[in-house]
């Protein structure tokens, strides 16, 4: 045991400038190539095809919770070190799999081109390469979503919703929100929905990613908090999101599918994480939600933010993924 520890010691490094805040020089590259969700793996095809590719492609190409149909965390190319010429070095996400002299877990930004995320994965064997990619799954899969996370949220603020929005006014809940989201409902002081219609691309027409904030009461300790998660979503539902018949169709949570459930933060506050699945009773909508309900002990309640999307038959992805950046914006008075 003791031989497998000191072979697991691995050097970690963070170099993105002052903390990750981009200096002059950053505004002078060029912008990066590629979509988010989507990494260029630089490694041999001999690593490539075995035990570390593949424990790599079970990190970063694990299915997402939450979404109908099988999407993976990332989408993946790869390329060879010869074939990595400047076509490449302005991609937006870059992971170097190598075999070298020490173990290293290396990251950068904005090295080649802005916005961009490196992550250099090295290690003396395939065997330790392997262990290190198991050990670091977490933070291999985090180092690229934050980065896109944000730039998504940086792309927000220069084109964020400005009018006064009565219910988080009075709910004191902050979040930057896009500006081509419209107002559905802003009751005084109970419930927001504000939707976007995806137009063009992969998904048009009746398409929409929305968010809705509202609040609830502190939740039970002798109740599983995930069931009182369910039912705070049914009630709302029930009483402001239906549809075209509106005495007889409303959105509820997927009895199915059991939404996932973790612990996170939003803006320093715990908050539960779920993921799933909502219907429309009554009728065959159906699509991924992603809430997060921050526990306001200051106020005593739960504030619920909470992203859903319709994309029927298109891949929804890198749409909840914008959803969750917005969320993560949450301030909480």
């Amino acid at each position: 045991m003791k031989k497998i520890i000191t072979l697991f010691t691995f050097l970690f490094i963070v170099a993105c400038g002052d903390n990750g805040k981009k200096t002059n020089n950053d505004y002078m590259k060029p912008s990066s190539t590629g979509r988010i969700n989507h990494v260029v793996v630089v490694v041999e095809p001999d690593v490539w095809k075995g035990p570390a590719g593949k424990a790599l492609r079970e990190v970063i190409q694990k299915p997402i919770e939450g979404l109908p149909q099988v999407e993976y965390q990332f989408g993946v190319s790869t390329i060879p070190e010869s074939a990595f010429t400047k076509m490449f070095k302005n991609s937006r996400n870059l992971l170097f799999l190598q075999i070298a002299d020490q173990e290293v877990l290396a990251a950068s930004t904005n090295k080649y081109a802005q916005p961009q995320t490196i992550l250099q994965v090295k290690a003396t064997s395939v065997e330790n390469l392997v262990n290190l990619i198991h050990a670091k799954a977490n933070e291999i899969v985090n180092t690229f979503k934050d980065g896109d996370l944000k730039s998504i949220q940086e792309d927000i603020v220069k084109n964020k919703y400005t009018q006064k929005i009565n219910a988080l006014s009075k709910l004191g809940v902050k979040m930057n929100i896009p500006n081509k989201y419209r107002m559905v409902m802003d009751t005084l002081g109970s419930f927001m929905w504000m939707r976007s219609h995806i137009a063009g691309g992969i998904a048009s027409g009746d398409q929409t990613n929305n968010i809705i904030v509202y609040q609830a009461p502190l939740f039970d300790e002798n109740k599983p908090v995930l069931e009182q998660i369910i039912k705070n979503r049914d009630s709302i539902g029930k009483a402001y999101i239906r549809g075209n018949d509106t005495d007889k169709m409303y959105m509820i949570t997927e009895a199915a599918r059991t939404p996932s459930i973790s612990i996170t933060t939003i803006d320093g506050k715990k908050a539960y994480e779920s993921r799933g699945t909502w219907d429309l009773f009554g009728a065959y909508n159906a699509g991924p939600f992603l809430n997060y309900s921050i526990i306001d002990k200051k106020n005593n309640r739960v504030v619920v933010i909470e992203g859903f999307n319709y994309a029927p038959s298109v891949n929804k992805r890198d749409f909840v993924f914008e959803l969750e950046a917005i969320l993560k914006t949450a301030k909480i008075n």
